[in-house]
């Protein structure tokens, strides 16, 4: 929705910085959904609002959401349709920067490690899976924001939030019996115990809380550099 016009997006086969290119059905605009904005247009320059996902595995989604409905499997009986088939399996494990090759060159990480990109007033900042694999609990602090980054291991799925609630802030570390189906938090201000990727304060003086999620995407390392080389990275500077 943009300015009270219901807005319906579609595949424009255009590819900008390695990125998918949408266009809308109303002024045909063309879409970056990496920047989550038009870059030509009617509607250029224009903004959609960026909601928080989470990006991880059936198994964990399910776990997480029971009652889940999902899209019917296909009943095409060609492979590439099936679900659990993934097309870019030889794409992840070429070393190369994606089809068009790099606008620009970034060495802090290899060209394919897979980071979560988080954005806050135009500032942006990266946490790479590889850091996060051996630090799973990050307590940050990026634009002005008390970010909390959350990591399960097991489906690579970051989740991130704001660590403040109302007016406390607070301190997060791995719970002593977390694991892929039981992936929890303590604070270390209540002793609250807290479902890391809903955010959600299960046990302890905090039950019922929750986190405000912060929007984020998951990119490859060229990708991400490519729209944003100014970019922050978790552990070392620009």
């Amino acid at each position: 929705m943009i300015d009270g016009v219901e807005y319906k997006f579609g595949v424009s086969g255009k590819l900008y910085r390695n990125g998918l290119i949408m266009y809308d059905d109303v002024t045909k605009s063309l879409w970056s959904h990496v920047a989550g904005q038009a870059i030509s247009g009617e509607l250029a320059g224009t903004k959609l609002e960026i909601i928080a996902g989470l990006h991880t595995d059936w198994a964990t989604w399910k776990g997480l959401y029971p009652d889940t409905r999902v899209i019917a499997k296909s009943k095409s009986t060609y492979r590439r349709d099936a679900l659990g088939y993934d097309p870019y399996e030889d794409y992840y494990r070429d070393s190369s920067a994606g089809v068009l090759g790099r606008a620009n060159r970034d060495e802090r990480l290899p060209v394919k490690q897979h980071v979560v990109g988080l954005r806050i007033d135009d500032q942006t900042k990266a946490y790479p899976f590889s850091t996060l694999n051996e630090e799973p609990v990050v307590n940050d602090e990026f634009a002005g924001t008390p970010v909390a980054v959350f990591f399960h291991r097991w489906s690579a799925a970051a989740a991130v939030f704001d660590r403040r609630l109302d007016d406390r802030l607070l301190t997060f570390h791995l719970a002593d019996d977390a694991s892929s189906d039981n992936f929890v938090i303590v604070d270390r201000e209540t002793g609250s115990r807290w479902r890391a990727l809903t955010g959600e304060a299960i046990e302890g003086p905090l039950a019922g809380e929750r986190l405000a999620a912060l929007p984020t995407t998951q990119a490859f390392w060229f990708s991400w550099v490519d729209y944003y080389p100014q970019t922050l990275l978790y552990g070392q500077g620009r």
